[in-house]
């Protein structure tokens, strides 16, 4: 087995592509600040789907031990109205950089050990690879809408089956005065 060893040339703008997929330009100019003085270091970014949805934005962009490590916290945290808020805010400053740092790991690890220092080979088939592994998972949003519909009609059914079950209820919204009551 091969040992890993990253390669210490830059990123270069046909991998970021190959590895993001939809929307890589908007991600490769967040990307930017992370790298502006040479290093790697965190810097502020605002990520408005990794704010609202989350786990599945992890999910989504194939980060599945964030996935996992939202679900947790999440369900940790409670269900009160501030700590989701928080949490919410926490994920749309960080999302952008976790990414970024995924996206550089899974790049560095496809380059080629071989390869001369300082100059990554852009073969097809390691792009190719590189779009394979990163990209989005399509079947994310599919799953996130039907997830949405079912938990509503979950509810509404509820909802109705305890209105008909516990008569004080109906006592709380009498039927308006009309002809068809």
């Amino acid at each position: 087995m091969e040992s890993y060893v990253p390669s210490p040339s830059p990123l270069t703008a046909e991998e970021l592509t190959a590895y993001i997929g939809p929307k890589a330009d908007r991600y490769m100019r967040r990307f930017g600040k992370f790298t502006r003085t040479g290093t790697t270091r965190f810097g502020f970014s605002w990520n408005n789907p990794a704010a609202f949805l989350g786990l599945w934005w992890y999910l989504y962009r194939k980060m599945y031990v964030w996935a996992l490590v939202d679900f947790v916290l999440s369900v940790l945290l409670g269900w009160t109205l501030f700590v989701p808020i928080l949490w919410s805010v926490a994920r749309a400053v960080t999302a952008d950089y976790l990414y970024f740092l995924q996206a550089d790991r899974r790049i560095r690890e496809a380059r080629p050990t071989s390869s001369a220092f300082g100059a990554p080979a852009t073969d097809a088939l390691r792009l190719a690879r590189l779009a394979a592994e990163g990209g989005v998972n399509a079947w994310v949003t599919w799953i996130a809408i039907a997830g949405t519909i079912l938990f509503l009609a979950i509810v509404l059914f509820a909802f109705g089956w305890f209105w008909n079950a516990i008569p004080p209820l109906r006592e709380l919204w009498p039927a308006p005065p009309g002809r068809w009551t």
